[in-house]
């Protein structure tokens, strides 16, 4: 079984990106137009139009059941010799496929011990997300010729007989399947699926893959979408934040303003929240009313972010906002922490969707947003970011150095160019606080500032020798 740490090397990822360009175009031809995971020009925000588009109007009214599709633990899973078989019926060149097959069965090594991969594909890899969708393009063929290219007539005559239609919309391994017969037809229909991937030699997940009724709304690609009643009185689809994820942002907007972190700079803590805000907000645009939820973080962001700035100056409220406030909001005098609201509800409509190896339109760019334990603002150096501001404040951004390689040439650089020199090298102080004042500090380009500090290297080691 592959492991979540398989992470390829350089090279390897280098060459992974030139199998990737290669078998792409290949499989893109054909791939169904129900599939929105890990493919050019289709993201999160095409599989909840089409979902929401399905459930409006007259059709919303039909498809009632929901099967929430899970398979367990699929990327460690994915039988590699009926992989190869796949790839083998539409690629000839040997060379390739025994690649492939090396990147396969290269094993892990954890804590210096190499295991085996007897299934699976490298995940960390950059070739391993095309690979599952090639595998998981049986049941994407498999859903389109039994249930998928009924016409609207086809559809109403099958459901006078009492028998029901169905809609599909595939993420990767997540999956979806609407119905719009009875709850025991849905459960036939989850217990097909599992017959299904059962042949392809995987495991439907007994414990995610839930039958769910549209007005209980259920959880897809981290979106909560329910049907219920709208201000015109109908019942609507609708897209909300789930209750998880607004708990999970809390979490960590609090891990980044922890008060054990008061040595941290002021900058560095509210780039770190920047990051978090501005990707959970884009990516909750696009939900039904947005501004709402909004709303609601804002004040504990705000909170949260001066009573750490109390904590680290041990000043009140009153001094704190007079230091750092600007509006709602509180800032530096380079960086400005965002405020929720500022991001303003987006629509996100069904509309041809460009192939890029074809030319043509399909109906149906990949949004990647994992913050969960990303940088809290924490520095290796603490205060570091602080004392830079202060260094350019007072001393400007021209290159003190000025070597023959400086490429300033005595001009004004741009605040983020600027590094921070030290006059004389920290190794020379007993107390590395001193070598951080001020008066031995001074702004530097960067060619500038690795030669100064290739020199100092080069001193340091014939005064050790």
């Amino acid at each position: 079984m592959q492991s979540a740490y398989n992470v390829p090397g350089i090279r390897d990822r280098i060459v992974q990106e030139a199998l990737r360009m290669i078998l792409e175009p290949i499989w893109e031809v054909d791939f169904s137009v129900h599939s929105y995971g890990f493919r050019p020009n289709r993201s999160t925000y095409d599989a909840l139009s089409y979902i929401g588009a399905r459930l409006t109007g007259n059709s919303g009214t039909t498809y009632q059941w929901i099967i929430e599709g899970d398979i367990t633990s699929y990327f460690d899973t994915i039988p590699q010799r009926r992989l190869l078989k796949e790839i083998k019926k539409r690629v000839a060149d040997r060379n390739i496929r025994d690649l492939l097959w090396k990147f396969l069965r290269a094993g892990v090594m954890e804590q210096g011990e190499i295991h085996e991969t007897l299934t699976g594909t490298p995940q960390g890899g950059i070739i391993s997300p095309l690979l599952a969708n090639i595998y998981l393009h049986s049941l994407d063929r498999y859903m389109e010729s039994n249930y998928l290219q009924l016409t609207k007539d086809a559809r109403a005559y099958w459901r006078k007989k009492g028998k029901a239609n169905f809609l599909y919309v595939r993420y990767a391994d997540d999956f979806i399947v609407m119905c719009n017969g009875t709850k025991a037809q849905a459960y036939e229909m989850k217990e097909e699926l599992k017959e299904a991937l059962t042949n392809m030699g995987l495991k439907l997940s007994e414990e995610k893959t839930k039958v769910t009724h549209i007005t209980e709304g259920f959880t897809f690609l981290g979106y909560r979408i329910i049907r219920s009643i709208g201000s015109n009185g109908r019942m609507v689809p609708k897209i909300d934040v789930p209750a998880e994820a607004i708990k999970r942002f809390r979490h960590e907007i609090r891990r980044i303003f922890n008060h054990s972190s008061v040595s941290d700079s002021v900058s560095a803590k509210f780039l770190a929240a920047n990051r978090v805000i501005r990707g959970w907000c884009q990516y909750y645009q696009g939900t039904s009313n947005p501004s709402r939820t909004f709303d609601r973080l804002r004040p504990e962001i705000y909170n949260g972010a001066a009573n750490w700035l109390g904590r680290k100056y041990e000043a009140r409220r009153s001094k704190i906002l007079q230091r750092f406030g600007e509006g709602n909001t509180l800032r530096t005098r380079t960086v400005r922490l965002l405020e929720p609201t500022e991001f303003k509800a987006k629509r996100h409509l069904v509309r041809p969707r460009h192939n890029p190896y074809t030319g043509s339109e399909q109906i149906t760019r990949e949004l990647l947003f994992d913050w969960v334990g990303s940088w809290d603002g924490t520095e290796y150096r603490q205060g570091w970011r602080d004392l830079r501001e202060d260094m350019i404040l007072f001393k400007g951004t021209i290159c003190a150095i000025q070597s023959p390689d400086c490429i300033s040439q005595g001009k004004p650089l741009h605040p983020s160019e600027v590094e921070v020199d030290h006059i004389i090298p920290r190794h020379r102080f007993r107390d590395p606080r001193a070598a951080d004042l001020m008066d031995n500090l001074q702004p530097a380009c960067t060619p500038c500032h690795r030669a100064k500090t290739k020199t100092d290297s080069k001193v340091l080691s014939r005064m050790q020798r």
